[in-house]
């Protein structure tokens, strides 16, 4: 499940580097998400409010792949260059294992969160709570997380 889940995140963060090859500066962004769930992230803004985001975490036996669109406003003229909010959803799926057994899981997503770019350095740190309602299996309604991203 490691090894799967090291390849599948190499390979997103390789998908990631790809986009931002193409598109132009500092609208993408590439990195780490520690929280529930742990694993990468990588999101592309079409303009400033804009985002899709795309994750791909493990916790607790499960694994998900995750696609988010999030509407960003920003707080710069409130507090500091840099500062925003957000809020969004999309959906996942994914496996999770119980009981020894592994079964596909699917659902619903949403996420809110404070966001900060610093406005000198390639670095956006963001603090968001993102609750997973699954279909066919408990839901996920206390996930927590900081992100880590580096900005092309």
């Amino acid at each position: 499940m490691r090894k799967r889940l090291f390849i599948f995140i190499a390979l997103l963060l390789g998908v990631g580097i790809q986009i931002v090859n193409a598109q132009t500066k500092s609208n993408a962004q590439v990195g780490l998400r520690l929280g529930l769930p742990l694993g990468g992230t990588v999101r592309y803004f079409f303009d400033d409010a804009n985002a899709v985001e795309g994750i791909a975490g493990v916790y607790s036996g499960t694994f998900t792949v995750t696609g988010l669109y999030e509407r960003h406003f920003d707080l710069s003229a409130l507090t500091t260059e840099g500062f925003a909010w957000f809020i969004g959803g999309g959906a996942h799926m994914g496996t999770r294992e119980t009981d020894g057994n592994v079964k596909f899981i699917a659902g619903v997503d949403g996420i809110g969160g404070i966001d900060y770019t610093f406005p000198t350095l390639p670095l956006n740190l963001s603090l968001d709570w993102k609750p997973a309602i699954h279909f066919n299996t408990s839901s996920d309604l206390t996930d927590f997380a900081v992100s880590v991203r580096y900005t092309f």
